[in-house]
C-alpha cells in the first residue's frame, strides 16, 4: 500500500456564526490539520499575534469586523501564509475588487460551499506551500 505524507496545516478559523465555525474546525481536524477557531476579529488580531498559522481562513462578515480587512492587514506580514476568504454575501468580483488578488495565496469561496469543495481548495494551498513551511 502506498501513503502520501502531507505536511500537516496550522489552520485559524475566523467565523462569527458557531454551527460554520465548529463544521469547519471539524473538516479541518478529520483531514488531520491543527486548529485554532475565533468568533470575531478582535479574538484572531490577539491569535494572530501570538502564533503562526498556515492557513488563515474567515468569513468576510464578521460581527463588528471585517475579514478582507484582516486579511489586508495579514497578507504583508505573513508573506508565507495563504488566505481563504468565504462569504454568503459577497462573491469573488467583490474580493477582487477589493485590493486583493486572488492567487496561489489567496481563495475565495461562495457560501454554502461543499465540504469537497473546501478540501479541493486546502490540496491546491498545499502544492504551492513555500519550502521550509510546516
Amino acid at each position: 500500500m502506498l501513503s502520501v505524507l502531507i505536511a500537516m496545516l496550522s489552520v485559524l478559523i475566523v467565523e462569527d456564526h458557531q454551527a460554520v465555525r465548529e463544521a469547519l474546525t471539524e473538516a479541518f481536524l478529520g483531514w488531520g490539520h491543527r486548529v485554532t477557531a475565533a468568533a470575531s476579529l478582535d479574538q484572531a488580531i490577539t491569535l494572530t499575534a501570538g502564533n503562526s498559522f498556515d492557513l488563515l481562513v474567515t468569513d468576510v462578515d464578521l460581527n463588528g469586523g471585517d475579514g478582507l480587512e484582516l486579511v489586508r492587514t495579514l497578507a504583508p506580514l505573513r508573506p508565507r501564509a495563504a488566505f481563504l476568504v468565504i462569504s454568503g454575501r459577497i462573491g469573488r468580483k467583490e474580493v477582487l475588487g477589493s485590493g486583493l488578488e486572488v492567487g496561489e495565496r489567496l481563495k475565495y469561496l461562495k457560501k454554502p460551499f461543499l465540504l469537497s469543495e473546501l478540501q479541493a481548495v486546502v490540496t491546491e494551498f498545499e502544492k504551492h506551500r513555500p519550502a521550509g513551511t510546516n
